[in-house]
């Protein structure tokens, strides 16, 4: 085992350098750095304990988000000492010294819910050591407690340990020029939608919208740009040229879609980041379809998951990193009750990104099954997967969203392991040949607060609904909102969320 010290930096300014091009300190001999006293550091401890038995995911009396980072800052900048960024930010900014130097106000570095994969997901401070011991306060599932370190749940966790040796205080603020790199924020805000297919020029153009759907996200497209990452369920292929079209057993239940090319700007131009492409139409045209799809996608910077080809994605937005991965029972697709899979695959991306958002496309299809059974769901005979044990699954593999989508109606929400689940976003944007009748032309749009690890904060729903040949539109009359409370109460009695009359989701405290 190993210790770390805290070198002198700058949290304010991460990626700071000492080059114009990007930002300067406008009078670096103001900067003064606050060496960490033992009084300041018992001023620490008295604070820390004050807040025993906080729940986690709770607020701090300056309004922190009492997550295990979110704890450590509140209690330092009491004493006017900033520590910014994730448990692992933070373990960033160290360098390592020897075990025996151990004393009260160093932090202790943990990997996160997967052991394995040696990177830094939790952080405690500790109070006191003994000769074999110490006695460290952090905040976790079971709230803000003090455990025993070595001889806790913790042991095979521990990864090594940190001291706030120099601090800049928060009193000071340094000058940045225009061209600083901004700060990661202190939550992520990300939005999921559910199906969308905004028009088909098979078998004819008949199926296209109006205006040649250059209209169909106007009522929404402000709601959807404004998230840090917007998602969505993209149903059929982006393709202006024929591919060779599935064949069906019962072509009276069966459709193929496929819109032109030029229809990726669309998606692009109403905010999405982010698509999954596994599911039932993904195949439409076979690979011509999902090879033109899929660089259609890549050309305007759209990401993408779900194939058996690309079964994930990572990729980083203003410095938070991400790994979407996507999941169907369909040809072609990541398998959706391959668990085995499913968890190697989730558990990498958890080692590597600061948030993973899961999509699946599961469950059985129609206003007959709006309601979660907890159990296997079979449909026209095709096994659609569990939803409920699936969204577990992935979350106690590290997944931290989960956007389901797939029966073309609304379903219930949960939170579990304060991690987001949305069971089915139902028809979002979609223009002919889909039935839009009662319940199946309603659509949230769900935003979704979290920590930069992924931890559930609070959410809000946008109701939207689709009438006529379809495209979204703003509902007054909140209906899904109506339909996902009633849901959500009947088939998740015991669940932590609660769900207000305007949309707004918390956690039961």
């Amino acid at each position: 085992m190993v210790i770390i010290r805290l070198k002198f930096v700058c949290f304010i300014f991460p990626f700071l350098f000492v080059q114009n091009t990007f930002a300067i300190f406008a009078d670096s001999s103001n900067l003064a750095t606050k060496i960490t006293s033992e009084q300041t550091i018992d001023s620490v401890i008295s604070t820390s304990k004050q807040l025993l038995g906080k729940a986690y995911g709770s607020k701090s009396p300056s309004g922190n988000i009492l997550d295990c980072s979110g704890f450590i800052k509140y209690i330092w900048s009491n004493q006017d000492i900033h520590v910014s960024g994730s448990s692992k930010t933070i373990a960033s900014q160290t360098t390592k010294i020897d075990l025996n130097e151990i004393k009260k106000g160093d932090l202790l570095f943990f990997t996160g819910r997967n052991k394995t994969t040696k990177v830094v997901g939790h952080i405690s401070m500790v109070l006191e050591r003994t000769d074999s011991t110490f006695k460290m306060i952090h905040s976790c599932n079971r709230g803000v407690v003090i455990d025993d370190f070595p001889r806790s749940y913790y042991d095979e966790r521990f990864l090594f340990a940190g001291r706030l040796a120099k601090l800049i205080s928060v009193e000071k603020k340094p000058i940045k020029s225009q061209n600083v790199f901004p700060l990661n924020p202190e939550s992520i805000s990300i939005i999921g939608v559910g199906d969308m297919m905004i028009g088909t020029n098979f078998p004819s153009d008949r199926y296209l919208p109006p205006n040649d759907g250059k209209d169909i996200f106007a009522p929404v497209k402000s709601i959807l740009k404004n998230a840090d990452l917007t998602f969505g369920n993209l149903e059929g292929v982006i393709l202006t040229n024929k591919g060779t079209v599935k064949k069906c057993n019962n072509p009276a239940l069966c459709y193929a879609f496929k819109s032109p090319d030029h229809y990726v700007n669309y998606y692009k131009e109403a905010g999405f980041d982010v698509l999954s492409l596994a599911n039932n139409h993904s195949s439409d045209f076979g690979g011509i379809g999902r090879k033109n799809t899929v660089e259609k996608l890549e050309k305007v910077g759209i990401k993408y998951a779900g194939l058996e080809t690309c079964p994930y994605s990572i990729f980083e937005k203003n410095g938070i990193k991400y790994g979407f991965y996507a999941v169907s029972p369909n040809r072609g697709t990541v398998k959706i009750n391959d668990y085995s899979f499913h968890k190697k695959t989730i558990a990498y991306l958890d080692s590597l990104v600061d948030i993973v958002i899961v999509s699946f496309h599961g469950g059985a299809e129609g206003s007959e099954y709006t309601n979660i059974t907890k159990k296997t769901e079979i449909f026209l005979g095709e096994n659609r997967g569990n939803p409920y044990e699936f969204s577990r699954v992935a979350i106690d593999a590290g997944a931290d969203v989960i956007f389901g989508h797939g029966p073309h109606v609304t379903r219930s929400m949960d939170i579990y392991k304060n991690r987001f689940i949305a069971y089915s976003l139902g028809n979002f944007a979609t223009y002919a040949r889909f039935s839009l009748s009662g319940v199946k032309g309603l659509a949230p749009i769900v935003k979704v607060n979290v920590t930069k690890d992924g931890k559930f904060i609070d959410a809000q729903i946008t109701s939207t609904k689709q009438t006529g040949e379809g495209g979204p539109q703003l509902d007054p009359e909140k209906a899904v909102i109506k339909e996902i409370k009633k849901l959500t109460t009947k088939d998740l009695p015991n669940s932590t969320i609660l769900i207000s009359n305007d949309g707004k989701i918390t956690q039961k405290q």
